[in-house]
């Protein structure tokens, strides 16, 4: 494939979210054909889609074929970055660094990521001389204003604000509340010229606690045709790991705007924010205007969709084995009342050794982490279950967690079927056993057979379980596993479980 065409190809499987399609794309190309512009176009597309796994699989490929630009090296630094590797990552930044500190363009950009290397470091493991070594790395640029210095200023703000916050001492001079003035002030004067302008426009009120400016930079930002759900998760993640917003009066009512606008671009992968209080219309209706009120209950919904939802782990080691939620019994079967239940895949929970199960339900414990205190709960008897290659389901007894209340994710099941064209699907569980996310990049359903919906919401291990959601937030089945060969994930339909049930005598 030559270098135009893969370039065509790749811009357009990246704008329909066929993610997929990036490495099946990438390995028909001669690497030693491109020339540096289309390098750094078709490395940049992928970067700005946050494939970094891709990423780092094209920048490998030109580099393996002799290419030797600075950039190729510092983009396959920026994939480690954010695929955690960060020590890996580091160590490439200060070869680098050391080979172009004086190049205009490479020696800011080296910098700058260096900069979000020990920043990430900080942030994970609480480390003070990160945090110092990330200001000493953003700091020469802005004071120098090389490059794009907003960058490395607007972090600078981030991190001295926090050192303050912490009472950690980096040795800079530099005062946060000055530099977020300056970049205001340059942001009004010449006005904003792309969408990471109003993202650092916003953070720099934040550190002046200007909350109109911030709604009103926030509104810009979430509406500028360049901001879909990646360039807004990263700012997310930095207002949660850096400012630490969650359970503030402005978080209570900037995060829920932001992560509202994650959920209704076609992509992203967001990790719902822990409130101190319930969503405040307010920051939606100085975003959306007078219908915020309508995103406000939706994501409302969504938070009270998560407490139902579980990680299932083991009992002996805490390992995670997947993901599972909690219905009321009788959506199934009126024999079962009015008690909990708890749904997972067979292939998690399992009595059967056919299915290999992760788990034996007396080894294995509920994890809820989004109710208080992270309660852990012992699973009871299992009521129903269904081989991993037909329904794929274990349904079994659980008790209340301490302190809950209406815990069950629904009471009644939705009706399915209507055009695939007109269905999203919002899949929330845990993936990669990590902390509850909900996933969606090309989120639309891809069709119905039999017991199965068909949906193209990329999955990890670690989702077997999880609550499948319409666009309504109605749980309408549970997912299942990964059609590779079909570039599709599939669920079992809860309706189809309840017919099986119903066959079943009691």
């Amino acid at each position: 494939m030559d270098p135009n065409q893969y370039l065509t190809e790749l811009r357009q499987a990246l704008k329909e979210y066929r993610f997929k399609d990036v490495r099946s794309l990438t390995d028909k190309i001669d690497p030693s054909a491109f020339d540096l512009p289309q390098i750094k176009k078709a490395l940049g597309l992928i970067r700005r889609k946050r494939r970094f796994a891709d990423l780092e699989h094209t920048a490998s490929l030109f580099s393996m074929a002799g290419k030797d630009a600075p950039v190729i090296r510092r983009q396959w630094s920026q994939s480690l970055l954010d695929q955690g590797r960060v020590s890996q990552a580091l160590a490439t930044l200060n070869t680098i660094s050391q080979k172009y500190a004086q190049d205009e363009v490479e020696g800011p950009e080296v910098r700058g990521l260096t900069g979000r290397a020990y920043k990430q470091l900080f942030v994970d493991e609480g480390d003070a001389e990160c945090l110092k070594s990330a200001v000493a790395a953003y700091t020469p640029d802005w004071e120098q204003r090389k490059g794009e210095y907003r960058w490395h200023g607007i972090n600078l703000v981030a991190l001295l604000s926090r050192a303050k916050e912490d009472g950690i001492a980096t040795g800079s001079a530099l005062d946060p509340a000055k530099i977020a003035k300056q970049i205001l002030d340059e942001i009004e004067q010449q006005g904003a010229t792309g969408v990471w302008d109003y993202s650092t426009g916003m953070e720099a009120a934040i550190a002046l606690k200007d909350e109109e400016a911030i709604l009103s930079l926030a509104q810009k930002y979430v509406r500028h045709p360049d901001a879909d759900a990646f360039e807004l998760s990263s700012t997310l993640r930095q207002l949660k790991e850096v400012w630490r917003l969650e359970g503030t009066d402005i978080g209570n009512k900037l995060l829920p705007v932001l992560e509202y606008a994650v959920l209704q671009n076609e992509g992203g992968s967001v990790q719902p924010v822990n409130l101190a209080k319930g969503p405040d219309k307010g920051g939606f209706e100085a975003v959306y205007g007078a219908e915020g009120v309508v995103p406000l209950q939706w994501i409302d919904t969504m938070y009270s969709c998560c407490n139902a939802i579980a990680r299932v782990n083991d009992a002996a080691y805490g390992a995670p084995a997947g993901s599972g939620f909690v219905v009321s019994g009788k959506i199934f079967a009126a024999r079962w009342g009015d008690g909990l239940l708890f749904l997972t895949n067979a292939h998690v929970i399992s009595l059967n050794p056919a299915d290999q199960p992760a788990l034996h339900p007396s080894d294995a414990e509920v994890e809820f982490t989004r109710l208080p205190g992270r309660p852990r709960v012992r699973l009871g008897s299992l009521v129903y279950s269904s081989p991993r290659y037909e329904m794929d389901t274990s349904i079994l007894r659980i008790d209340s967690p301490p302190g809950s209340s209406n815990l069950e994710l629904c009471s009644t099941l939705p009706q399915v079927g209507a055009p695939a064209t007109e269905q999203r699907v919002y899949v929330i569980g845990h993936p990669g056993g990590r902390e509850l996310a909900v996933s969606l990049y090309d989120n639309s359903v891809a069709g119905y057979a039999r017991q199965f919906v068909h949906y193209r919401s990329p999955t990890e291990a670690g989702n077997s379980g999880s609550p499948v959601f319409d666009r309504r937030l109605k749980c309408f089945a549970i997912h299942h596993r990964a059609l590779e060969d079909k570039q599709l994930n599939e669920g079992i339909i809860l309706d189809e479980i309840k017919k099986a049930i119903a066959n079943i005598q009691p």
